[in-house]
């Protein structure tokens, strides 16, 4: 009958809305390429796998990145990884292999985008001299977590979110500040159209760099939540997630420019000057060492009220 067909479709439209997993990646190396997966394993640090390793400099033990123009070739580098070995690839080059549990990892102290010093593991010459030629970073080493490595969660003043009394002190990966970086679909169409209004060319979210991408919510919702389960991993969705000129350079051409900065400017700059794209979440200790998956349903458990309310005066 026409009213069953009718509902059939209702149905379908309303599960086509409910938000749910779009996308998930990782970054075996910070900065460089990411791996596209259809689920991975939630863990405390972060995905398994994820931000694991970064290129440092083998003076002072810097982390290289590529807001430094000279170091922008690393976003070039690509990644395979299983188990313990690590295969790297970039343009023109042959690959190389690391086996990350091999006896050439000596440890080194290495300084991370944020935060103070880390013990990490150095990969060894061979991959180092690798990575000079592939990204013209003079001294560059290839350096990863192991043992003896321990990191926090980091927050940003300026963003004024406190940590979750049970998430203080949470372990994370090298990521910047939090082991999850969660955005919205629905978000990234809202700019592009706010940018294609400026007459600016549109980008995609590899921007963002982004662990977990959601479909399904309203532009800019995913600034509500507090409390949210995926899969049946639980998250503390806790700090807004500020943008640098990382989101402003291209990846294929490695060209610069001022968007989407310059348009987020004229909607999602905070009184601090933090420019807002995606939230940093903690995990719930308790639910980790489970997979996520691509199409598991978001199930927002919490809202945070003042960001809710923020959020309703602005986008509502």
């Amino acid at each position: 009958s026409v009213v069953a067909v009718t509902a059939v479709l209702w149905l379908k439209l309303k599960k086509k809305r409910e938000p749910a997993v779009y996308d998930i990646k990782v970054y075996p190396i910070k900065s460089c390429a990411p791996i596209q997966l259809t689920e991975a394993l939630a863990t405390d640090l972060g995905f398994e796998n994820d931000r694991i390793a970064q290129v440092s400099e083998s003076q002072k033990g810097n982390y290289c990145t590529p807001r430094d123009p000279k170091h922008a070739k690393l976003f070039h580098i690509k990644s395979a990884i299983k188990d313990k070995t690590l295969v790297l690839s970039a343009p023109g080059k042959s690959h190389v292999v690391i086996n990350l549990a091999g006896k050439q990892a000596k440890p080194t102290m290495a300084i991370p985008m944020t935060g103070p010093k880390v013990k990490l593991q150095d990969y060894g010459d061979e991959v180092a001299k690798w990575l000079q030629s592939a990204t013209g970073i003079e001294n560059a080493r290839l350096t990863g977590i192991g043992a003896g490595y321990n990191r926090v969660v980091v927050v940003n003043p300026d963003q004024k979110d406190a940590i979750p009394t049970e998430a203080k002190d949470a372990p994370v990966s090298l990521a910047d500040e939090a082991p999850y970086l969660l955005t919205s679909t629905s978000s990234l169409k809202d700019l592009n159209k706010r940018m294609k209004s400026r007459g600016k060319t549109a980008i995609d979210m590899q921007r963002f760099r982004p662990n977990i991408v959601i479909s399904g919510l309203k532009p800019w919702e995913e600034d509500c939540l507090k409390r949210i389960r995926l899969g049946a991993v639980e998250f503390h969705v806790w700090q807004r997630c500020g943008r640098c000129t990382m989101t402003t350079i291209n990846r294929d051409s490695l060209e610069r420019g001022p968007e989407p900065l310059a348009t987020l400017s004229t909607f999602r700059e905070r009184a601090a000057g933090q420019q807002n794209f995606g939230m940093h979440m903690i995990p719930v200790a308790s639910t980790t060492n489970n997979v996520i998956s691509v199409g598991d349903k978001l199930e927002i458990l919490e809202y945070d009220e003042e960001r809710k309310a923020e959020w309703e005066k602005l986008f509502g």
